[in-house]
């Protein structure tokens, strides 16, 4: 006997978030079940306890950045499998669910207590990563007050002949047309999140180290000077000459211009158009909600001329698919192009 086949998942996000009135447009596109918003913020960990020891003492003033999805639990538990449902439904008020890559990273989970900027919050549970979708922290609305910016996505359950056409012009109609938009399914990228083509916060702090800095709501952030001692220096690459980036991002960038110098392609790259590795700020776009991989000190901007921020891309091809190659993602193909960008995506 045939049943009724399981839903396909998407997530619809764009650079310059999502109206809230997108719900009611996408759920009038036939083949679409449902569509439940998901808010994203950057909060940040100002201290945290467990078991009675402290966890996490940033210096005073400073706080460790934590990126933070708040859901509808009820809506936002038919996008997780099964086993976790019941988890997500009971979220409510200050409660955390963190996944199991945040738990390996603080040393502690279930009941640790997280001071953040924006309040106190209880680990409620430890899930694995793809039920917060890669967040570090997953919470129930209302969104923290004291957010002064947060960006809007929307998940989306649909039969799997819906039309991605007319979920783009549904949303469209609530926002305008030509809106820099992205629309990916469930078999297309690992978690269904804001800029999926990036990885998790989770993932840098991770491979890079996790810093600590003096919070703000937008713009260049105050470093702790013991990390940046640390892990960010400056030395000499070919092609370039002399970058202060993130000292494990040397051997493959070093690879990368080698590669380029030995292939006769050095000109592919104008050294007077270097715009920078490392520099710690939040994206542009939106404002206040993610932290640029420049504030880790492993992306880099080149040949800026005619590759501005959300204009049309102009990098050769070789050279992309050379720093592809040796594990830099370019942001060029992204919904807001910004094609003089290449950042860490994986190490070679």
């Amino acid at each position: 006997m045939g049943g009724v086949s399981p839903p396909k998942l998407f997530v619809a996000w764009s650079p310059q978030s999502l109206p809230a009135n997108a719900k009611k447009a996408l759920e009038r596109v036939r083949g679409v079940r449902a569509a439940t918003p998901v808010l994203v913020g950057l909060d940040w960990i100002m201290g945290s306890r467990a078991g009675g020891r402290t966890v996490d003492r940033p210096p005073k003033g400073y706080g460790y950045p934590f990126e933070i999805g708040v859901v509808a639990p009820r809506p936002y538990s038919k996008f997780v499998a099964t086993e976790y449902r019941d988890a997500v439904r009971r979220l409510d008020g200050r409660k955390l669910l963190i996944p199991q890559s945040e738990e390996r990273l603080r040393g502690a989970g279930e009941g640790m207590l997280l001071r953040l900027r924006s309040g106190k919050s209880r680990v409620m549970e430890v899930v694995p990563d793809v039920v917060t979708q890669g967040y570090e922290g997953l919470m129930s609305r209302p969104a923290p007050r004291s957010w002064r910016y947060s960006a809007r996505f929307f998940l989306i359950r649909a039969d799997k002949d819906v039309s991605r056409k007319a979920m783009r012009r549904a949303i469209e109609s609530v926002t305008r047309r030509g809106l820099p938009l992205d629309i990916k399914s469930h078999n297309e990228t690992r978690f269904l999140r804001y800029a999926h083509s990036v990885s998790t916060q989770a993932r840098f702090k991770k491979n890079f180290g996790e810093f600590a800095a003096r919070p703000t709501t937008s713009g260049p952030l105050s470093m702790q000077g013991k990390w940046v001692g640390s892990h960010i220096k400056s030395d000499r690459v070919p092609i370039l000459g002399t970058v202060t980036c993130h000292r494990k991002l040397f051997d493959q960038m070093r690879g990368a211009l080698r590669e380029l110098r030995r292939k006769g392609l050095s000109h592919l790259i104008r050294p007077d158009e270097y715009a920078g590795c490392y520099n710690a700020r939040f994206v542009s776009t939106p404002p206040g909600v993610r932290l640029s991989r420049h504030s880790w000190g492993i992306a880099f901007d080149i040949n800026t001329s005619n590759n501005q921020f959300g204009q049309p891309p102009h990098q050769d091809t070789r050279l992309v698919r050379i720093m592809r190659k040796w594990g830099f993602a370019w942001g060029g193909r992204w919904p807001l192009p910004d094609g003089m960008h290449f950042e860490w995506r994986h190490f070679p």
